[in-house]
């Protein structure tokens, strides 16, 4: 795995704030996602098989499970391993960030992308869950995502993020249009969860339009 330098980035008005230290390994160079993203109220941070068992317990809390991947599809201890292992592998186009507050982590964003592909690489796709259910209704994942994006368009070559949230999801359509997210459509059946086909409405987010109205936040 290629060693990179550790930095941590910071949003703000003056736009990202690098920091030099020690010369590391880090399962995010693939993709060159900083070891650190700071949120304000929470920061994003690279996955870690450390945090496979928090992982497993999010992913099949009767509360989430509904808004991943259904009740009928519970995730076993070795599936909850590859879950895992499949975001650190090198060269792959998806990773995992966690999102922490000061007390702990409490979600989890996945991040698909192609950066060495001329035709694709200037996309990205999301998907994001917080797994503490109790941590609902915070504001959490709004700062993480905005943080992400901000990340996405100014310092990582992204003109277009986007996500495919199902219709019925109402409360995270809101969010998403909150922090920038415009409807483009809806995806007819795309969904296939606890027995059930369903809509899917496509969301994007473009980088000049973004910034035009987020970027001095």
């Amino acid at each position: 795995m290629a060693s990179c330098q550790h930095v941590v980035w910071t949003c703000g008005r003056t736009g990202p704030r690098v920091f030099d230290a020690v010369i590391l390994t880090a399962v995010a160079s693939a993709i060159d996602i900083p070891d650190l993203i700071d949120a304000g109220p929470v920061s994003l941070r690279p996955l870690t098989r450390d945090d496979r068992p928090r992982v497993h317990r999010w992913l099949n809390d009767p509360a989430v499970m509904p808004f991943w991947s259904g009740l009928d599809r519970p995730l076993s201890e070795p599936e909850s391993i590859e879950w895992v292992e499949r975001f650190l592998r090198e060269g792959v186009s998806l990773r995992c960030l966690v999102i922490e507050t000061p007390e702990r982590p409490v979600g989890f964003i996945e991040l698909s992308r192609q950066p060495g592909d001329r035709n694709y690489g200037h996309l990205a796709e999301i998907d994001i869950c917080i797994g503490e259910p109790s941590e609902w209704e915070r504001g959490y994942g709004s700062a993480a995502l905005s943080a992400l994006l901000r990340w996405l368009f100014t310092d990582a070559g992204i003109q277009r993020a986007f996500l495919q949230p199902r219709v019925s999801n109402k409360r995270a359509l809101h969010v998403y249009e909150k922090v920038g997210f415009r409807r483009e459509g809806v995806l007819r059946r795309a969904d296939y969860t606890d027995g059930e086909y369903n809509d899917a409405v496509m969301m994007a987010a473009l980088r000049d339009e973004w910034l035009t109205e987020f970027g001095d936040a």
